[in-house]
């Protein structure tokens, strides 16, 4: 208890006869220098607490609430009074820390005031999954590989050649793509498209294909070939589907919560950007950007300070190692 007199505890063990309701919330109930703490702080912390918890702290109630206010409120008050004494919120880093909670605490009020001041509806939810409908709405997608020919007669051949192929199937198209195919983008890897959308899209935003591939890949069973050429353009392609992905289908129902989510986090941005400007307006008094030009990213990322002249490094440079002799040569 010494350290306890050395802030001027005093505790008001009320635990043992409950406060009126209606001074819960401001009857302070327990005070270590400077700082306190009310009844009504200590009820809403205890009500966070598990159940298991509880019953860790006594077998009563009464024993349970003063067990809590004597090993976790009065050593937090001490710390606190301790860290005060120590002028520890005048370190950089501490109050760093403290900008950031405060920072994250005005977020979490502003997200609530959103919440409830401009909740989000199912109107608006059922809006956004229309203009966002693809994002939910995933069509049949076949990966195709091709092999394009100037002629149908070079592309009748390949497939003659691909026929009856067997086990070694992979390895004689991998050869006839390579040497025959006119699409270099693709003829090293198979002439892989990936997986083709029937619009001709792929996974890849710069490789789009005409439609007609997908038609006729739809039209055979995965791992079969398609048994003619496909005209291309000006071209004729081999195609082999290698396999396939159903249509996905989500329903606003499905999608709700997300879709609530991201409204909500918008609105969040759009909230802190406009209490930003506001702020800004009238509360930033300077800004004295030239300081940052004695700051400097290194190639490897890190910011370091510019360094100045006549100021000799802490470090000495790093000098590249020289091998030296020794029995089994130069090391």
């Amino acid at each position: 208890m010494r350290l306890a007199a050395r802030f001027g505890l005093f505790a008001f063990l009320a635990l043992a006869a409950p406060l009126a309701r209606a001074d819960a919330d401001t009857t302070v109930l327990v005070r270590v220098g400077d700082s306190s703490t009310t009844a009504a702080e200590v009820e809403q912390r205890l009500r966070a607490l598990a159940p298991f918890q509880l019953q860790n702290l006594g077998k009563t109630q009464q024993e349970a609430r003063r067990n809590f206010v004597d090993q976790q409120i009065v050593p937090e008050l001490l710390y606190v009074e301790e860290s005060k004494r120590r002028k520890l919120e005048e370190k950089q880093s501490v109050a760093d820390r403290i900008r950031d909670v405060l920072r994250q605490a005005l977020e979490k009020e502003i997200s609530e005031s959103i919440a409830k001041e401009k909740p989000v509806t199912p109107q608006q939810i059922q809006a956004y999954y229309d203009e966002n409908a693809h994002r939910f709405n995933t069509p049949k997608r076949i990966k195709i590989w091709r092999i394009l020919v100037a002629d149908e007669a070079a592309a009748t051949k390949i497939l003659t050649e691909m026929r009856g192929a067997g086990v070694t199937g992979t390895v004689r198209w991998t050869k006839l793509a390579r040497e025959q195919s006119l699409d270099k983008a693709t003829s090293m890897r198979d002439g892989d498209l990936g997986f083709v959308h029937p619009d001709g899209k792929t996974e890849t935003p710069e490789v789009r294909v005409d439609p007609a591939l997908f038609e006729a890949a739809d039209k055979v069973k995965d791992g079969e070939l398609f048994s003619t050429p496909v005209k291309e353009g000006e071209r004729f392609a081999v195609i082999w589907r290698r396999g396939s992905m159903p249509a996905v289908t989500r329903t606003v129902a499905q999608e709700e919560r997300t879709i609530r989510q991201i409204l909500m986090r918008t609105r969040l941005e759009e909230g802190l950007n406009e209490v930003s400007e506001k702020l800004m307006k009238g509360a930033v008094q300077s800004k004295n950007l030239g300081l940052l030009s004695f700051l400097d990213i290194d190639p490897m990322g890190d910011l370091v300070e510019r360094a100045r002249p006549g100021v000799v490094p802490r470090h000495k440079p790093v000098t590249p190692l020289t091998p030296r002799a020794s029995e089994r040569g130069l090391r």
